[in-house]
């Protein structure tokens, strides 16, 4: 049986366990993981087509269908072809009744109100328009089904990730021999990206950060700098901070390029993040609290002296999104499972002279956290 068939039988158990009458999965990683359908890549700036607060999968106790607006119809009904769990596709055109359609298709799942599950970023315009429809309709967020079955992943979404962590490897080993003083954060990150493409990356998993820091050098820790300062010589620091989609399934990585001869206490910073690194990993395996992962690995840092300047979380699960629950994090409430996969990325940020961080997606399991990337620790100096 294939495995969105399973998925979605557990889902509907799920919801019938719960008392809930269906979901609208609108374009997200929820709807990815029950359907197989795709989500578009996002956009810097808001796109609108008619209908879009309908679009994604409608899940009923026996029905799964997918609704699309005209001008992503072709794109979605081509993807939904080889799916045979979809049952339907609804197309709606430019112009429909939308308040008529709607009623169509939910009347049949809540017809004297009940529960509707949602993704946490569906559109505010999804749930206002469902209510006002149908002022009984309760809502609920998918995930609370949805996330823990997402959070420990199958076989085939650990080799997809151990795919998309090979492509971050192959895009950084690209990299460094192209990397040349005088060159500008927004020179690296289009060089970046074009060696994901080559590597086989379908896309960036999010915003790719490229950090020059250094005496005179600052500015925002994601992306690009909008200062024409930032730039690579001899003292500063290049932090990087990039991943792939292949395959539906995110990477997440991390190293840091000295530029000429390090000052010591650099190297040893950068030696103290791959101690940190090595703990969190350690800690890894089922039954730890996440809070205790980012705790030992934190402990390393502070014991140093350095624990003001790693300023966030030690990690997050990552897969079909980039960023999923359960975190590595001070007041996390979630317990490590085998074959979680999370980012383990230990930083040390001193304004003015560097940001210095590592990071890896790792897998959880009763041994420890066993790393899909397979790049060197050791630091890289140009």
């Amino acid at each position: 049986m294939s495995v969105f068939r399973l998925r979605l039988e557990r889902f509907r158990s799920a919801l019938a366990d719960r008392g809930w009458q269906g979901a609208l999965l609108s374009p997200s990683g929820d709807m990815e993981y029950v359907s197989g359908v795709r989500r578009r890549p996002p956009a810097a700036t808001e796109s609108h087509m008619h209908g879009d607060w309908l679009a994604g999968v409608l899940v009923t106790a026996d029905t799964c269908t997918l609704i699309a607006p005209h001008l992503a119809y072709r794109e979605m009904e081509a993807s939904a072809r080889d799916k045979p769990w979809i049952d339907a596709v609804i197309h709606v055109p430019e112009g429909a009744d939308l308040d008529r359609m709607a009623r169509d298709l939910f009347d049949q799942c809540a017809p004297g109100g009940g529960i509707l599950a949602l993704p946490r970023g569906a559109m505010a315009q999804t749930m206002l328009e469902l209510a006002r429809l149908f002022p009984a309709l309760a809502f609920r967020p998918s995930g609370e089904i949805l996330g823990p079955m997402r959070a420990v992943k199958e076989a085939g979404e650990i080799e997809a990730m151990r795919r998309a962590a090979a492509v971050a490897d192959e895009a950084f080993a690209g990299i460094v021999p192209r990397l040349r003083p005088g060159m500008s954060e927004w020179d690296i990150k289009l060089e970046v990206e074009h060696q994901l493409r080559l590597a086989g990356a379908q896309g960036t998993s999010f915003q790719t950060g490229i950090m020059i820091r250094g005496q005179g050098c600052d500015g925002p820790l994601e992306g690009v700098s909008a200062t024409p300062e930032n730039h690579l010589e001899p003292g500063r620091v290049l932090a990087f901070d990039f991943g792939a989609i292949v395959d539906g399934y995110a990477s997440d990585f991390g190293r840091t390029v000295f530029v000429g001869d390090p000052d010591p206490e650099l190297l040893r910073i950068h030696d103290l993040i791959v101690e940190a690194q090595a703990e969190g990993m350690r800690a890894l395996r089922p039954g730890t609290p996440t809070t205790e992962v980012d705790a030992r690995a934190r402990s390393v840092i502070e014991a140093a002296g350095y624990g003001e300047a790693f300023f966030h979380r030690l990690g997050h699960g990552i897969g079909i999104d980039v960023h999923e629950a359960p975190f590595l994090a001070p007041g996390d409430a979630g317990t490590v499972k085998a074959d979680m996969c999370f980012t383990v990325e230990p930083s040390v940020l001193i304004p003015g002279r560097c940001f210095i961080r590592i990071e890896d997606v790792v897998r959880a399991t009763p041994d420890g956290g066993l790393s899909l990337n397979k790049t060197p620790r050791e630091p890289v100096i140009i």
